[in-house]
């Protein structure tokens, strides 16, 4: 289940809304939603739109959506249920990290009413949900409810994480205004690699506990192509350059796990990973 869960809370496409049998649910919602609530004994608020929410805990840390004009990255966990129970997707307290414009407008609707650190539940009419198209697990025309707990930003969440780790091994490392650490082995010679450079290297991969999940060799790859830790710390050498990158997760494979050809979990979601990486020539 929690292969699927970032995928199933980005904005549904509504193609299907185009029908000619195209129903207006809004009424019906409105009444599954107020008899679930009553039936529950649930105190919850209603915004406009029919969304209805409750708040359980309102947050300590910064709002959410305060700045219309910045398109912002939430981090939190959740699970997701129908009215009659049945749970069609769950973090499992894992988080997930995606721009708020990009989740279900239930979402975007809802997250403002508290702060990093909240925890809110959601009671979503399917227009505002997966519509007439339904999702894995979600019929067409569904009510869904959404237990939500919103974390800190996942960069400041890695950046505590590395700095105490970095602390704690005695890693003097220099820090990019992007949270990338770095360790300049050997600088290298010559003029150092661009942003549009080609590169030929080798790597280690590795996980903070020392685990290795990959060695390699890249041979004419553009480091346009690499992830965003690479294009950051790359340009920092010269050929024949050494370094050892340790990079947030947002730098890497963000809350996207990455997974093998077997479909099994290579690197979890969120993961802060470690870099040995040889720059041995770029064009």
């Amino acid at each position: 289940m929690r292969k699927v869960v970032l995928f199933m809370l980005l904005l549904p496409l509504l193609a299907s809304c185009l029908k000619d049998d195209y129903v207006d649910y809004t009424a019906i919602d409105e009444e599954i939603i107020v008899n679930y609530l009553a039936e529950n004994n649930i105190e919850a608020q209603r915004h406009a739109s029919g969304l209805y929410y409750k708040i359980i805990d309102k947050g300590s840390g910064a709002p959410i959506g305060s700045d219309i004009s910045k398109d912002e990255k939430v981090t939190f966990s959740y699970k997701g249920y129908l009215t009659n129970g049945k749970v069609f997707a769950d973090t499992e307290g894992e988080n997930v990290t995606q721009y708020l414009s990009r989740l279900l407008i239930g979402f975007q609707i809802g997250f403002p009413y508290i702060n990093r650190e909240g925890e809110i539940q959601l009671f979503i009419p399917s227009g505002l949900a997966y519509g007439n198209s339904g999702a894995n697990g979600v019929p067409a025309n569904s009510v869904v409810i959404f237990d939500v707990k919103i974390d800190r930003d996942q960069t400041e969440i890695d950046e505590d994480i590395l700095a105490a780790f970095l602390e704690e091994n005695n890693i003097e490392a220099e820090r990019d205004e992007s949270g990338l650490y770095y360790q300049i082995i050997e600088p290298g010679e010559g003029s150092n690699a661009t942003d549009n450079s080609i590169i030929d290297a080798s790597y280690k991969g590795m996980f903070m506990d020392g685990e290795e999940f990959e060695t390699g060799t890249l041979s004419r790859t553009p480091l346009s192509n690499l992830i965003e830790a690479w294009r950051v710390g790359i340009p920092k050498l010269k050929k024949g350059g050494k370094a050892i990158f340790y990079c947030p997760s947002q730098l890497c494979y963000g809350s996207s796990p990455k997974y093998d050809k077997d479909g099994k979990i290579t690197i979890p979601a969120n993961s802060i990973l470690v870099f040995e990486i040889e720059l041995v020539n770029f064009q």
